[in-house]
């Protein structure tokens, strides 16, 4: 396929404009179901999907987002003037409004107004890392005093994205081979005396060597005797000492699109307790494949899971089980809007293509360890897939 270009210069954007196309027709499609005429999307993950568009910061007094009509092929690109460079060089869209600080709300307004607009629903998006939600508020009461009507346009390009592409796949699958890669090196890496950050720069040095892109969950890497209650503590200068007990969190990412990895080691000499713990938990994962199905409620697989693991261990030895989608991410958040509980922010069911994490985290407070691991599932045609091939077992380095 011909690269995407602009001014004769090729943007470099890792999807096809045929893909990028697909996905805007297909959020269309979503905010018709919706009644939503037009839609502001804030999200950096979303403005990722729709435009390929990727920066290092997104400025809480800067909306950067993108336009979508429900009845235009075309997409607006809004963001401050100091980006225009980098929107023209790694951004799929047809139009822009470039802006300062001072003009950004003004201008907005104004872009509603000259396309016509103003009769119009408009959607916009809250739930979003940037900009702050005051500006947010602002913005959504300036679109309304051009007599729109705007509403919550959270989770439409969300929901979209839940179900990926061939093309969106390949990405997943690269990464889950990127992830793998660096775990399998701690083998050779981990020894007493490293610490904590050095394992974690060492693992992000790893998926870099292969092409992989900086997380936007940080890697975790926990070890010694307060690790039972340290999940989502980043990793410390403490070094690793001969019987620790560690355990890994990391996301290897293509093109954005995330897979997560934890694994659960002892570094030195093995920890009984805690591969007999592994040893039966990570028997949860064939259970959830055996129940689930395509089409089915994502509880399905929560229920297997929990019904696995709590009919083998105390509710108080359980930090959790149980997964949240997975895909495009940018920090500071790499969590999906939907849950395996089906609680969260709105319902799905295991489409073909779906993406989840799963998690089965347990622990023994008085002992001081933790016997954790994490998978990456895919929906398939007929069943889930597993994405990782590391092995849910303690492993002595």
């Amino acid at each position: 396929m011909a690269p995407i270009t602009r001014d004769g210069v090729e943007l470099g954007l890792p999807f096809t404009e045929t893909e990028y196309r697909d996905r805007a027709g297909r959020v269309r499609d979503e905010m018709r179901r919706r009644d939503v005429d037009v839609l502001l999307v804030l999200s950096p993950a979303n403005l990722c999907y729709l435009t390929g568009f990727e920066s290092i910061w997104y400025p809480p007094r800067a909306p950067v987002g993108v336009i979508v009509a429900r009845e235009d092929e075309g997409l607006l690109f809004v963001d401050y003037d100091r980006h225009r460079t980098l929107v023209e060089r790694v951004a799929l869209f047809d139009d822009a409004v470039f802006y300062d600080y001072a003009t950004a709300i003004d201008q907005l307004r104004a872009a509603v107004q000259d396309r016509g607009w103003s009769s119009a629903t408009i959607g916009v998006e809250r739930w979003a890392a940037s900009p702050g939600a005051p500006l947010v508020d602002r913005i959504a009461v300036a679109i309304a005093e051009t007599g729109a009507n705007v509403v919550a346009g959270d989770w439409i390009v969300d929901r979209v994205r839940l179900v990926k592409s061939e093309a969106e796949l390949a990405c997943v699958r690269r990464a889950s081979e990127i992830v793998d890669a660096a775990v399998e090196s701690l083998g050779d890496y981990v020894r007493p005396g490293r610490t904590e950050l050095e394992i974690a720069a060492h693992l992000n040095s790893e998926m870099a060597a292969r092409g992989g892109e900086e997380p936007a969950i940080r890697t975790m890497v926990s070890a010694g005797p307060d690790v039972w209650c340290r999940t989502h503590s980043p990793p410390s200068r403490r070094p690793v000492e001969a019987g620790d007990v560690m355990y890994v969190d990391v996301c290897g990412v293509q093109n954005r699109y995330h897979v997560d990895v934890c694994r659960t080691f002892a570094i030195g000499r093995d920890h009984p307790a805690a591969r007999a713990i592994l040893e039966q938990t990570a028997g949860s994962v064939d259970a959830v494949i055996a129940a689930v199905k395509p089409g089915d409620p994502l509880e399905v697989a929560q229920q297997a899971a929990e019904q696995y693991v709590f009919s083998r261990f105390d509710r108080e030895r359980v930090w959790w089980v149980g997964g949240y989608a997975l895909g495009i991410a940018l920090p500071p958040n790499w969590v999906g809007h939907t849950y395996l509980a089906n609680d969260a922010f709105e319902r799905f069911t295991w489409e073909p293509g779906y993406v989840t994490n799963y998690e089965n985290i347990l622990f023994d407070r008085h002992a001081g360890f933790t016997a954790s691991y994490m998978e990456t599932l895919l929906m398939g045609p007929e069943r889930i897939e597993v994405l990782s091939t590391r092995p849910r077992e303690l492993t002595v380095l």
